[in-house]
């Protein structure tokens, strides 16, 4: 986990010096999602941008589902970063994601959840984010669920903005 900080900070601090030199605003994106079932699991995770990682992973073991998808990409424009954890056991699946962009056209922050109980609990979370070559920056986030009782929920803010242009 320390890694993973030491790894964002890392590129924050490049695509902030980038920003500054570059006069061009480069686009970058992240995306990240999880689908929980019975027995079957699914992440994904992608990227873009002139630094990108994205690593997923999902594993079921003794009745127990996880999947976790984690993405970043980064740029002269900015940075964005897209995660996103699934669970189910049971007659239980959760999942939750999170979305952050932020950009020299502004900012995005999403996030959202989900709770199933009952029937298949079957759970799917995700979102993306990132930076149009215009500055323009997007996001959104989606969370749904399949069992008998279900509630999900997904909030996004998205701030454009022009530069100061001389």
């Amino acid at each position: 986990m320390k890694r993973i900080f030491k790894t964002i900070l890392a590129m924050l601090v490049v695509a902030s010096a980038s920003a500054v030199l570059a006069s061009s605003a480069s686009a970058q994106s992240a995306g990240s999602w999880v689908d929980v079932s019975r027995g079957r699991v699914g992440a994904g995770a992608n990227a873009n941008g002139l630094f990108k990682f994205g690593k997923s992973r999902s594993s079921s073991r003794n009745g127990v589902d996880f999947g976790h998808g984690f993405a970043v990409g980064a740029g002269p424009g900015g940075i964005a970063l897209s995660n996103t954890v699934g669970v189910g056991g049971g007659p239980l699946g959760a999942a939750h994601n999170v979305q952050l962009n932020v950009g020299r056209g502004g900012a995005h922050i999403s996030h959202g959840g989900v709770v199933s109980q009952g029937g298949n609990r079957r759970v799917i979370s995700g979102g993306q984010t990132g930076t149009l070559p215009g500055g323009r920056v997007f996001g959104q986030s989606t969370s749904t669920g399949f069992g008998n009782r279900t509630r999900a929920y997904s909030k996004s803010r998205t701030r454009n903005f022009i530069p100061f242009r001389r």
